[in-house]
C-alpha cells in the first residue's frame, strides 16, 4: 500500500511536469502541426494502453506519455479555437460599435480598453478583440458598457529582435487580434445581453473603492493602496513605479500569490482568535473548518474586488486548494497540492507555461516547500522548547519570524532569479535587504489593514485604509532609499534556451527528490548558469522596416541608432543592455538588400550569419 501511495504522489508531481513540457514543444514548432497526427497518436496511445493494461510498468510509462500528448493537444485545441474567433484585421481607419470588456492603462499612463462583441456601421459582426488606446478621453471607461468610436486598427505587434519577446504571441491567447488608436471620443451606447450587468457593476465597485482611497489618503500612498485593494495601477507614476522594481519589491504591486495568501492566512488567523474567546463556539464547533470557510468567501470578494487578472485567478486557485485540504483535514502546505493547483492551471489555461507570472510563482513557492519539508522538523523543535518560560517562547517566535522572513526571501530569490534573468535582464541586487526591511510592514500592517478595509469599506469605516497607507509611506520611503543606493540594479545578458532547461531540470530534481541523490540537481544548475558564457550579442539588429536598427561598437556595447520605434528600442535596451546613439553607420557592416520585411520582420547579424525574426517565430496562427 506504502508503495502504491508513492507512486500516485510521483505520478501527481510528474504530470504538470510532462504537461508542461507538451506544452513547450508545441510552442517550439516552427509550423502549425496536423490535428489529424495528433489525434493518430492519441489513438495509438488509447490502443498501447489497454494492450498492456496488466502490466504496471509499462501503463505508467504510456500513461506519462499520454500527459505530455494531453498538454500538446489541449494548447492545439485551444489554439484551433482562437485561430476561428480572431482573424487578422486590416490597418485601417474603422467605426466600430461593441462592450467594454476591460481597461487598463499603457507604458505611458494613456487609458485603453478591450472591446468585444464588435459590429461596423452597417451592423455586420467583426471577430475578434480590439485592444484600444484612448487619446482624447474625457471621461473614465466602465467594463460592461457599450460604446461606438472611430478607431485606427491594425494587427497586434510582432517580436522585433530574435530570441526575443513576442508580444501577438501573448496577446493572441489573452482572446485579442488586434490594436489601436482611439481617434474620437467614446460615445455610450444601449446594449443588452451577455455579462454586462456583472462586469458594469463589478467595475463600478472598484472605481467607487479607488475614488474612496484617493479621498482618504495621500497621492503617493493611493496609488499603491488602489494597486494591491482594487488591482488599479493607473495612479503610479512612473519613477514610483521605476523604484518598486529596481529595489526588488515590484511584485508587490501585482495582486498574486503574496496578497491572496496573507488575505487568506489573516482571516483563518482572525477567525480561530474570536472562536477560541468563546469557549461555547470553540467547543461546539470544528474552528479550522469555519475559518476556512470564512477565509474562502474574504479570498473570493477580493478576487472580484482586485479585478481578477490572471496571476490573481492563479494565487486564488492554489489558496483554494490549501483551504479545501485544511477544511477535509488533510496536510494544507505540500508538494502535492502545488502540483495539483499546477496542473489544474496548465488545463484550464496551458498557455500561461509561457507566461513570467506563472513561471516565477511557481519557482518562488516550489523551492520554498522544498526548504520547508526539509527544515519544519528543526524549526518546530526550537519553537516548541519546554525550557523557555513566555518571554522565551515570545522571543523565538519573533526571531523564528525575521529569520523566516530572511530565509524565505533569500530561497524566493534564488528560485526565480534565473528567469528574472531570462525574461527582464536585470538583477535587483538589494532586494534582500528590501524584503527584510518591508516584510515586517506589509505582514504587520498593511495587509491585516487591507483585510479590515476589505471587512468594513461598505460601512464607511476608513480608519484601516489609514493604517495601510501610513504602512505604504514607509514601504515608499524603502523603495526610494533602496532604489537609490549606487549599484542597485546589474544587466545581465539571458540565458540561452538550452541553459535555461538545464537550469530548471536541476531545479526540479533539488526540489522533488527525497533522497541525498537530490544534490546532482546542483550540477545542472551551474552547469545552466556557466551557459552565459556562450551568450553571443549580435553586431547588428534591424527591424521596422529597416527603420529601427541597433549597431555593436568596438568596444562590443550595441548601440541604438536615432529614429525609429521607440518601443521597440526600449526592448532592445533591456534585452542587450544598449546605449542610445545619434549616429550610426550601418551600411558599412550588414547589407539589409536581401530582408523582405513583409515576409521576414526583421533580422539580427552575427558576422556572416544571417538570422531573420520569421526563422525565430516560425509561421503560427499568432504571427501570420
Amino acid at each position: 500500500m506504502k508503495n502504491e501511495n508513492k507512486n500516485e504522489f510521483d505520478m501527481l508531481y510528474l504530470s504538470p511536469i510532462l504537461m508542461g513540457f507538451g506544452i513547450w514543444v508545441y510552442f517550439s514548432l516552427s509550423t502549425e502541426p496536423s490535428k489529424w497526427l495528433t489525434l493518430a497518436v492519441v489513438e495509438i496511445l488509447l490502443f498501447l494502453a489497454y494492450l498492456f493494461r496488466l502490466y504496471p510498468i509499462a501503463l505508467r510509462i504510456i500513461m506519462g506519455m499520454g500527459i505530455f500528448v494531453f498538454g500538446f493537444a489541449n494548447m492545439q485545441i485551444r489554439t484551433l479555437y482562437l485561430e476561428k474567433q480572431l482573424p487578422k484585421p486590416v490597418e485601417e481607419q474603422v467605426y466600430l460599435r461593441g462592450e467594454i470588456s476591460s481597461h487598463d492603462v499603457n507604458y505611458n499612463g494613456k487609458p485603453r480598453i478591450v472591446l468585444s462583441k464588435l459590429e461596423n456601421l452597417d451592423g455586420d459582426r467583426i471577430y475578434g478583440n480590439y485592444r484600444l488606446t484612448l487619446l482624447h478621453t474625457k471621461r473614465t471607461p466602465i467594463s460592461g458598457e457599450c460604446v461606438e468610436l472611430v478607431a485606427e486598427v491594425a494587427p497586434l505587434m510582432r517580436a522585433n529582435s530574435v530570441g526575443g519577446y513576442q508580444p501577438d504571441r501573448h496577446l493572441f491567447f489573452e482572446g485579442l487580434n488586434g490594436s489601436g488608436y482611439v481617434l474620437t471620443q467614446i460615445f455610450p451606447i444601449d446594449c443588452s445581453g451577455g455579462f454586462s450587468f456583472w462586469r458594469s457593476n463589478t467595475d463600478k465597485l472598484r472605481q467607487r473603492i479607488t475614488e474612496r482611497i484617493e479621498k482618504v489618503l495621500p497621492e503617493t500612498q493611493a496609488s499603491i493602496a488602489a494597486a494591491i485593494l482594487a488591482g488599479n495601477r493607473s495612479l503610479m507614476s512612473s519613477d514610483q513605479a521605476a523604484d518598486y522594481r529596481n529595489s526588488g519589491l515590484a511584485h508587490f504591486l501585482s495582486i498574486s500569490g503574496l496578497h491572496m495568501s496573507m488575505i487568506a492566512g489573516l482571516m483563518f488567523f482572525f477567525v480561530r482568535l474570536i472562536m477560541s474567546l468563546i469557549p461555547r463556539l470553540s467547543l461546539r464547533y470544528n474552528s479550522k473548518k469555519i475559518a476556512a470557510i470564512c477565509s474562502v468567501v474574504v479570498s473570493t470578494a477580493y478576487l472580484i474586488i482586485s479585478g481578477a487578472a490572471v496571476p490573481t485567478q492563479r494565487a486564488y486557485i492554489m489558496v483554494l486548494i490549501v483551504l479545501l485540504a485544511v477544511f477535509f483535514e488533510r496536510k494544507a502546505i505540500s508538494m502535492r497540492n502545488l502540483a495539483l493547483a499546477a496542473l489544474i492551471i496548465l488545463i484550464i489555461s496551458p498557455q500561461m507555461l509561457v507566461s513570467i507570472s506563472f513561471q516565477l510563482s511557481f519557482a518562488a513557492v516550489t523551492a520554498m516547500i522544498a526548504f520547508y519539508e526539509s527544515c519544519s522538523a528543526g524549526l518546530h523543535r526550537f519553537l516548541s522548547a519546554k525550557n523557555s518560560g513566555l518571554l522565551g517562547k515570545v522571543f523565538r517566535i519573533i526571531f523564528a519570524y525575521l529569520v523566516g522572513v530572511i530565509i524565505a526571501d533569500f530561497v524566493a530569490s534564488v528560485a526565480t532569479l534565473p528567469f528574472v534573468i531570462y525574461h527582464f535582464n536585470k538583477i535587483a541586487l538589494y532586494t534582500s535587504l528590501t524584503n527584510l526591511l518591508a516584510g515586517p510592514v506589509i505582514a504587520f500592517v498593511i495587509m491585516p489593514a487591507i483585510l479590515i478595509s476589505l471587512l468594513f469599506m461598505p460601512l464607511g469605516f476608513v480608519f484601516p485604509l489609514k493604517i495601510a497607507g501610513f504602512g505604504i509611506g514607509v514601504i515608499n520611503d524603502i523603495t526610494a532609499f533602496v532604489a537609490s543606493m549606487k549599484g542597485a540594479t546589474l544587466w545581465v545578458p539571458s540565458f540561452p534556451l538550452w541553459g535555461m532547461f538545464m537550469i530548471v531540470f536541476g531545479g526540479l530534481f533539488l526540489c522533488l527528490q527525497k533522497s541525498k541523490t537530490r544534490h546532482l540537481g546542483w550540477i545542472f544548475v551551474f552547469a545552466g548558469a556557466l551557459s552565459l558564457y556562450f551568450v553571443k550579442m549580435p553586431d547588428v539588429i534591424v527591424a521596422d522596416n529597416g527603420n529601427t536598427m541597433a549597431v555593436k561598437n568596438e568596444e562590443g556595447k550595441l548601440v541604438l541608432a536615432a529614429g525609429g520605434n521607440r518601443w521597440m528600442k526600449q526592448n532592445w535596451a533591456d534585452k542587450y543592455g544598449a546605449v542610445y546613439g545619434e549616429s550610426v553607420d550601418v551600411g558599412r557592416i550588414a547589407d539589409f538588400s536581401n530582408i523582405d520585411f513583409s515576409k521576414d520582420i526583421g533580422a539580427s547579424f552575427y558576422g556572416n550569419k544571417v538570422i531573420t525574426i520569421r526563422d525565430y517565430i516560425g509561421n503560427r496562427p499568432w504571427n501570420k
